[in-house]
């Protein structure tokens, strides 16, 4: 799969992950969940980084994705820290996707890196 392609489909299941459940609250013996929407404002900021993950792999600024991927895993994180125990499965697919964006944004830059040097060596000859 394309570099680019791969990053949009990160970027969008980081925005769809921010509808799904973030935390489990027990009230009164019914589950109640939370998504993103209702967290916070901090939580909009996770949903500009996955959204903003998209566009940037979409124009291949690499060095961007990593930084919004890695704010994306901080707020995750974070929210992990808060809620502990009562932390739903969309938090915890969020954190996982985001980390798999950190890692697919260094890793494409590292490729860009080495296809840059191999054409300046090769226009050195």
């Amino acid at each position: 799969m394309d570099h680019k392609t791969k990053g949009v489909v990160l970027g969008l299941a980081g925005v769809i992950l921010w509808f799904m459940p973030l935390v489990n609250f027990g009230f009164m013996g019914i589950d109640i969940y939370q998504a993103g929407s209702h967290v916070g404002g901090i939580s909009y900021l996770l949903l500009a980084a996955s959204a903003g993950y998209a566009v940037l792999s979409w124009f291949e600024q690499h060095q961007l994705r990593i930084v919004a991927a890695g704010i994306a895993t901080a707020i995750g994180l974070l929210f992990l820290v808060q809620f502990g125990g009562r932390a739903a499965w969309g938090l915890y697919s969020l954190i996982v996707v985001s980390g798999i964006s950190c890692i697919c944004g260094y890793t494409d830059e590292q490729k860009r890196k080495t296809l840059l040097q191999q054409a300046e060596d090769g226009d050195a000859l």
